[in-house]
């Protein structure tokens, strides 16, 4: 009996005891577990192997022709990323930034990546050689998505452009004309984030729509000065007009454009445009017409206007070529600097001239100012580095306070119009000069059209070959050129089709200009 009741205590303080410590095993046991969880850090890749693609947008895909099974994604994406997941195996995966915000991921192994990095190289020589969009100078500088900065620049052309344009149309009926300024530059702002919403805006895009929105309006006024429009129906229906037509044609076109043939094509239009006029007034198209009674423009002076937007659109058209035919890479920032440069260099020409200065005259100094100021920049500015777009607003505000600074030792001196147009310009120029040192924009990448690039290409070997002298040929011609005999044989695919290996060497080849 006593054994029994020994054996059942012994029983009870066995239990006791395993249930005491129960929770603390079950503690340490998560605790191991959850030290045992490691993060996973994800790098991101580069499309291509020169290391200059780091997103791709629908737009690239459709141009660059990218399908399964390389490329699995649809129709119903905004963007994609690459990130290596193990550097060990050289594992990766593609995210992609669908529509409707979700996220969708795809494994790839080593083999993916460097399948994909060849057909994304491949497709920009290709199209650096033939077609539009990717060919040139800027070929390998895409234009990412632009976000909400297409947007504002949308809802500033609303308040500005559109509902004034708008008001003018219904300017009959006060109430009217203030009803339908406040409906169209509110609707501006929703049309404009139902577009964002549901298709990527590049960059390339917003700055192209914007100055065609504004250039747009501007060409309606002269249409409806051409036309000896009266009263605001007539200039509000073309102003109308030609803002959102401008809008609309700067977006379609700029979609397979970079952010420097974007900036490119509407430098010219505007230098085109301005220099036509200036030409015009040169020649006395805009003298005074003592026998013409009213406010109507003579003949010369319409036909003035017309060939300035003859040649506006004409700059559109050639602009991007300035940026993708270039011996060197031409990026927005550059744009924004030769643009504050030509503006400097036609407020120093009319420096010189005296205020009796006859208009002839001084149309014709300022012309050249302008086109000297903009191959002053090109020269010194643009061929030597490469800024991006915050630096090239970041060079005009130096440019613009170094103006701010002249004219108020202008003032201070109380110097009369001629000396204080030249402080101003001076001030300016030296502004431009230092907002651009201090801003350290880096070197020019040189042209990229005709880089012989490769998926093997990597890190060294990749920036050796994106020099100033370079050659773009197809890989069966890079076998014969090289003369890969043996190495370059043919082989057969797993579809059956005949390839040839390609191998980089590094050997002195010559710039075609095409």
């Amino acid at each position: 009996m006593a054994v029994r009741h020994a054996r059942s205590r012994w029983l009870l303080l066995v239990v006791l005891t395993t249930v005491a410590t129960a929770p603390s095993s079950v503690a340490a046991q998560a605790s191991a577990q959850a030290s045992a969880v490691t993060p996973q850090t994800e790098r991101p890749l580069r499309f291509d192997a020169a290391g200059r693609i780091l997103v791709i947008t629908p737009t690239d895909a459709a141009r660059w022709k990218l399908a399964p099974p390389y490329w699995p994604l649809g129709a119903d994406w905004s963007e994609a990323r690459l990130f290596a997941t193990d550097t060990v195996t050289g594992a990766a995966v593609l995210v992609a930034q669908r529509v409707d915000g979700a996220r969708v991921r795809y494994a790839f192994s080593r083999e993916d990546v460097l399948r994909l990095r060849s057909v994304v190289d491949a497709a920009v020589v290709a199209m650096g050689t033939v077609g539009e969009g990717a060919r040139g100078s800027t070929g390998l500088v895409l234009s990412e998505p632009a976000g909400n900065v297409f947007v504002r620049n949308q809802t500033a052309l609303g308040l500005s452009v559109y509902g004034a344009a708008a008001a003018a149309i219904l300017s009959g009926d006060g109430a009217a004309a203030g009803g339908g300024y406040l409906l169209t530059a509110g609707a501006t702002f929703f049309i404009a984030a139902r577009t964002v919403r549901n298709r990527p805006v590049t960059r390339a895009q917003t700055i192209l729509s914007f100055h065609g929105g504004t250039r747009g309006a501007a060409m309606g006024a002269a249409v409806a000065a051409l036309t000896e429009a009266n009263g605001g129906p007539g200039y509000g229906t073309p102003i109308l007009v030609g803002a959102l037509g401008g809008t609309l044609a700067g977006y379609q076109r700029a979609r397979s454009m970079s952010d420097g043939e974007a900036a490119s094509s509407g430098f010219a239009a505007d230098l085109a445009a301005v220099s036509t006029l200036g030409l015009a007034g040169a020649l006395g198209a805009f003298d005074d017409d003592s026998t013409r009674s009213g406010n109507h423009l003579p003949g010369r002076a319409k036909l003035a206007l017309g060939s300035a937007i003859g040649a506006a659109v004409t700059g559109y058209v050639v602009g991007p070529r300035y940026a993708r035919r270039a011996a060197y890479n031409v990026t927005a920032g550059d744009i924004d600097v030769t643009v504050t440069s030509a503006f400097l260099g036609a407020l120093a020409a009319s420096s010189v001239l005296s205020s009796s200065a006859d208009g002839r005259l001084r149309a014709a100094v300022m012309t050249t100012g302008l086109l000297s100021g903009a191959l002053v920049a090109d020269r010194t500015k643009v061929r030597h580095a490469d800024r991006t777009s915050a630096d090239g607003k970041q060079v005009q505000l130096g440019a613009i306070a170094g103006s701010l600074m002249g004219g108020g030792l202008a003032a201070m001196a109380q110097a009369d119009v001629q000396p204080t147009l030249a402080l101003t310009a001076v001030g300016g120029m030296i502004g431009l000069a230092l907002a651009d040192h201090l801003v350290r924009p880096g070197a020019d990448a040189g042209p990229k059209r005709g880089v012989l690039t490769t998926g093997s290409v990597t890190g060294r070997d990749a920036s050796s070959m994106l020099s100033r002298v370079s050659l773009s040929v197809v890989p069966a011609a890079t076998s014969l050129a090289l003369g890969m005999r043996g190495s370059a044989t043919a082989g057969v695919s797993a579809g059956g089709a005949r390839q040839l290996p390609l191998r980089v060497r590094r050997v002195p080849v010559v710039q075609i200009a095409f």
